[in-house]
Formats: C-alpha cells, structure tokens, sequence
C-alpha cells in the first residue's frame, strides 16, 4: 500500500493500512476522557500512534498541545472541518493549538506562490475561528514567517538521508529538492511546540487524515535522532545510551540520578538497577539534556480519520468541486451540490421500498454521520429506516440541505466577525 500527503484521499482498506503501517487501535476514548468527541465515539476517527500520552496528561492536567498544518491550495471544505473540529475539542480539554499555514509546503509541491498561498490560507483560519477556536491558546503562523522554525527545520534536516525519504515517501527522480526540504519543514511544525521558545518538552498530537501518516513516521523517527540520551528499559533495569553526551556528562549525569536507583556508569551509557519511578527518570533525561543545549523532544502523537466519500460518488477531490462542500460555498450552491449527490438508493422507488437502500455506501448518509447531527438516536434512526425501505432519498438530501444551509450562513456570518480577531491569533 502507498499513501503519500499529497495524492492519496482515499483509502480502501483501513484494517490493511493500520496493519502495515502499525498504526494502534485507538483506546475507549469515551472512557478515558469526559466530553469525548463525536468523531471517536462514531470510529470516524479510527487509529493512532502514541495518543496514551495526551490522554494520560488531560487526565492528570499537565501541559500538552495539539498541531496542525494546512497546505493553502484551496477552499477549506468539510474534510478540513474534521481536524477543526478536532482541534476545538482538544483546545477544550486543556491544549494548547498551533496552526500552520503551510505556504512553503504549497510553493514546493503545488507550485502555489507563497504570498497567493498566505492569502488563500486566510480562509482556513477564519474557519477555524468561526468553528469556535478561541484566541487564548492558540498560535498561528506562516511557514515563511517563523524564523526559529526554519532554524529548527534546517536542524532536522542533517538527521534525514534521501534514502529514507525515497522509502517513506516514494519519491522518484523529478522531485524537486524543495519538496524534499518541505518534508523537514513539516517535522519541525509538528516539533515547533516543544521547543524552549513554548515552554519545552511537551505530549503533542496531531489530528490527521491517513495521507499525513508519512510525516509522522519521519518526525517520530526525527525527534529520537536529535536527543542526546535514548532512554530504553527492561524487567530489571534502565539504560540511558548517549548519542551525542562525553564521559564526563554520564558522569555529571549519574549523580542527578542518585536517588533514582543504583546507577553505574560505563563509556557510552548509564546503567540503573532496580529503578523506582521511571517516569521520573525519563523526566530527569529530558531536563539534564536541555541544560546541555539538547532538545529532550517527546516522540509526537497522531490521530487519524477516516476519508469522507465525495458526493459525486467515488473519492473527494479538490479539482473536483461538485464533489464537495466548501466552508466558503454560498448555502444555494451548496444546497444544489447536496440534491445532485449520489446516494446509496436504489434504480427505482419500488425496488427502494422492497429492497431498502445502503447507507453505508451513501455521501448524504456520511453528511450526517460526519458533520450534521450530534444526537445518536437520530443517526441510527435514518440508518434503520433506509435500509427498511422506510425513507426515500429526496428525503434525507432536502433534509440534509437545510443543514447545511443553516450551518453555511451562520458559519458565513461567523467568518465576518473573526475577521476583526485574526491578527490577534498570529
């Protein structure tokens, strides 16, 4: 199987893609956190890597952020809305967001200029703030703004080899070296929160589509490459590797350590047997290597959600724009788009009734299992009574129209307002 971010939208197997990929089941979210969101309760949001963290640090209330990077190439649709949503949820339960307008990523895989992509990118923030994204809490940027994140990028960089990128991107001979670079960039977006200028090593999660899954297996791997200490464990003791720290540092190191075992110290790595609190030890890692002008990066986590169909049948396409719903498309255009959508009915009215239809092969379906009601009772109610031949398809598409409708022209009025607060975010 290949994903790549930049042409795959859609996915025809998710058990195989997670099975390859060895993305993790995602954990009874419902359990672990009050208030989950409906996107988890619904597996629309279906896998993970490393999500425990976050969960572990809302659960206790420490710091954590939660990052995402939109690529400016066109109108913010529906799709977009899903990591919005994603992000307003966790900016809720105590995150702090950053958001990226990737420009440079635009100029360097879609050859959109930058100043036309920073214009374009506008309207995903407005968005995003329009959603319900507040301005406390939050970070916004330009790629082509943030100088210590193109120092960071520049950093990372030294740590990625082209065979690595040819493997995990599948990159072939006419690729530009500034897509390349772009890979990099995207690293230090993810890692951009961690650093000392937003208060250090932090659990950082990115809400994603699966087509984002490389870049988070290349700034996993990353991120472990610039620690100056690996830290690893068995039954009976922990290891602290050096990667980069002297003699002397191990040594300076095992003292801070004392209390955390009994520690030997040896020419590359520190030994401590019987240790009591390895998080702490993990902890006091990350402080000594920010002291020795390390970065102590935690690994970063993901979330990954499912494709929406498009409503033309088939995938959701950006050069398609009858396949999907802009959060800019005016409410008539939009409702237009929603009575043209290929369903899961039936060739004929009688064959609906005996038959029933296929919601699960239904655009309109998706419409309100993704985006248009919260109330279980009410989805599941649609979903019996299409298969039982109970509703017809002009049904749930004017139904779904008007939600949309209303949504649109409040989102729109929305959009107006944050229009005076955007500046603030930056």
């Amino acid at each position: 199987m290949h994903i790549d971010p930049w042409t795959s939208d859609s996915i025809k197997d998710y058990s195989e893609l997670k099975k390859e990929f060895g993305i993790e089941e995602l954990p009874e979210i419902s359990e672990e956190i009050p208030n989950s969101h409906l996107m988890f309760k619904r597996e629309i949001v279906f896998g993970h890597r490393d999500f425990d963290k976050v969960i572990d640090a809302i659960k206790k209330g420490d710091e954590f952020s939660a990052m995402s990077g939109f690529v400016p190439s066109g109108e913010p649709h529906l799709g977009h809305k899903m990591v919005m949503d994603q992000l307003i949820w966790l900016q809720a339960l105590g995150g702090t967001v950053f958001v990226s307008v990737a420009d440079m990523e635009a100029f360097a895989a879609r050859n959109i200029p930058r100043d036309k992509a920073k214009k374009i990118g506008r309207d995903y923030l407005l968005s995003l703030i329009a959603l319900g994204l507040k301005e406390k809490g939050s970070y916004f940027y330009n790629q082509s703004e943030e100088k210590d994140l193109e120092d960071l990028a520049f950093e990372l960089s030294n740590n990625i080899n082209m065979a690595e990128l040819n493997s995990i991107y599948g990159f072939e001979g006419n690729v530009s070296l500034a897509q390349m670079y772009s890979t990099a960039i995207q690293s230090a977006d993810i890692l951009y929160p961690q650093t000392e200028k937003f208060g250090g090593p932090k659990p950082v999660v990115v809400p994603a589509g699966t087509d984002q899954d490389p870049h988070m297996r290349l700034v996993r791997d990353v991120s472990n490459r610039v620690r100056l200490f690996k830290v690893e464990k068995n039954d009976s003791k922990m290891i602290i590797r050096s990667k980069e720290a002297n003699k002397d540092q191990l040594i300076e190191f095992k003292d801070i350590l004392s209390n955390s075992g009994d520690c030997s110290v040896f020419e590359e790595h520190i030994e401590i047997e019987e240790y009591r609190d390895e998080e702490e030890i993990r902890k006091k890692t990350r402080e000594f290597e920010l002291d020795q002008g390390g970065y102590g990066f935690i690994q970063p986590s993901s979330t990954y959600h499912r494709f929406m169909s498009g409503l033309t049948g088939g995938k959701m396409s950006s050069s398609v724009e009858e396949s999907y719903i802009s959060l800019l498309d005016d409410p008539e255009e939009a409702e237009e788009k929603v009575m043209n959508a290929k369903t899961g009915g039936r060739s004929t009215l009688s064959k609906q009734k005996e038959e029933g239809g296929q919601p699960e092969k239904c655009s309109v379906y998706e419409l309100f299992f993704y985006h248009l009601l919260e109330d279980e009772d009410e989805v599941e109610e649609i979903y019996d009574n299409c298969v039982q031949g109970e509703r017809l398809c002009g049904t749930c598409k004017q139904e779904a129209a008007d939600y949309l409708k209303s949504f649109l022209e409040e989102h729109k009025s929305k959009r107006e307002e944050a229009k005076e607060e955007l500046d603030k975010y930056m």
